[in-house]
């Protein structure tokens, strides 16, 4: 049998290892008795740059057209609104007959001024319906955010941007055309802005002011139901994109589902690569939805509540009629905050940006998914 020697940095390792213990003991014994901190610096931080929840101030309201207006919110308990960027859009919180309504609106004021967020809203809904009709100067909203991915990067997106607004959509524009961040980072912006006549142009005044001071902004209207000499008429279709150049740009898209759809089909005509194509759409209920009345089932952590709900209505339009606790916060199918199971029932979900792997599971975003019989679903909230 060999001998087997242990070498001098083993011993001292065996040695160490021995008098572990005491070392241990020693230091526990000269160390502080006080509690440790329970709030860090950088969650301050991170509260103060991204609340959970925000109480604002209606500053001012200002009206754009017959059916649009400007909702100015400054912070009640801040120094300022939370830092954004162009494009992102916040969440605002309605009671309405005693339920609560979460909406998203964009924010159209600029990233560089936090004393206030501009949100301008057109009626077309109950809730934007409540907004324009019964919010007053001097009212006092809760909003969260902010949120949205629908922003420029100047490590992914190119320096020739042109921006596709049609109606209300020109709302998020409105911010790039203000955000130093973004026009520092560009070569040149064109916006095409369609609207159906000149009364409908919101911000024309204020856009046509930056495009008079910044060189880099072009600006073409399209009006769709007015013939003038001085706009173009009919639609942004593919011609007016063809004249204008797509090629080496990154193209943001923002404006009503038809639009949407039409210029999307366009572009992919065209062979315009997706990595430079960027959208923000609003929804429509989908065509052939009859009133057809089903039952909803959603199932909590820890209860389980039957609610009432019908076929041209979102599953998530239903809770907030049935006044129950949701979590939603973009209505578009893209945040994914209202992520739950579908366990039984047959549903038409719309323009949903669910993962694969979400849909194979059976996932679906009830803020854009219809019944289409009795729904039973597992939402992951109390």
């Amino acid at each position: 049998m060999s001998e087997f020697k242990i070498g001098w940095n083993a011993k001292m390792d065996m040695l160490k290892f021995k008098n572990l213990g005491e070392e241990r003991e020693k230091i526990i014994a000269e160390g502080s008795s006080k509690d440790l901190e329970t709030i860090y610096k950088s969650n301050t931080l991170a509260n103060l740059l991204h609340p959970k929840g925000i109480k604002v101030k209606v500053s001012k309201i200002v009206k754009e057209t017959d059916n649009t207006k400007s909702f100015y919110l400054e912070p009640m308990s801040l120094n300022a609104m939370p830092p954004f960027m162009a494009g992102e859009y916040i969440t605002v919180l309605v009671k309405i007959d005693n339920r609560i309504y979460k909406r998203p609106y964009s924010i159209s004021s600029s990233p560089d001024n936090l004393s206030y967020y501009r949100i301008t809203i057109k009626q077309e809904g109950v809730v934007s319906t409540y907004m324009l009709k019964e919010i007053a100067e001097g009212d006092i909203l809760n909003i969260l955010g902010p949120f949205g991915h629908f922003t420029y990067s100047k490590i992914r997106d190119q320096k020739d941007v042109l921006l596709i607004a049609g109606g209300s959509g020109i709302t998020p524009f409105m911010s790039y055309l203000q955000s130093s961040y973004f026009l520092k980072n560009i070569n040149s912006v064109t916006l095409l802005y369609g609207a159906k006549n000149e009364f409908e142009l919101i911000f024309k005044k204020e856009i046509d002011a930056i495009a008079s001071q910044n060189p880099k902004v072009k600006v073409a209207y399209i009006l769709s139901e007015e013939k003038r000499s001085d706009y173009e008429y009919g639609f942004i279709d593919e011609e007016k994109l063809r004249r204008i150049g797509l090629e080496n740009k990154s193209i943001f898209l923002s404006g009503p589902v038809p639009m949407y759809f039409y210029i999307s089909e366009t572009l992919k005509k065209l062979d315009i690569p997706n990595k430079y194509i960027r959208h923000e759409i609003f929804t429509e209920t989908p065509e052939n939805l009859e009133n057809k009345q089903f039952t909803l089932t959603v199932k909590m952590l820890d209860k389980t509540i039957t609610i009432p709900c019908q076929e041209n209505e979102t599953l998530i339009t239903s809770m907030e009629k049935a006044r129950a606790k949701t979590l939603v916060h973009c209505t578009v199918g893209i945040c994914g905050f209202c992520r739950s199971k579908l366990l039984s029932g047959e549903v038409k979900t719309d323009n949903s940006h669910i993962r694969m792997a979400d849909k194979e599971e059976n996932y679906i975003h009830p803020c854009v998914t219809y019944p289409l019989s009795d729904v039973v679903i597992e939402v992951p909230i109390k």
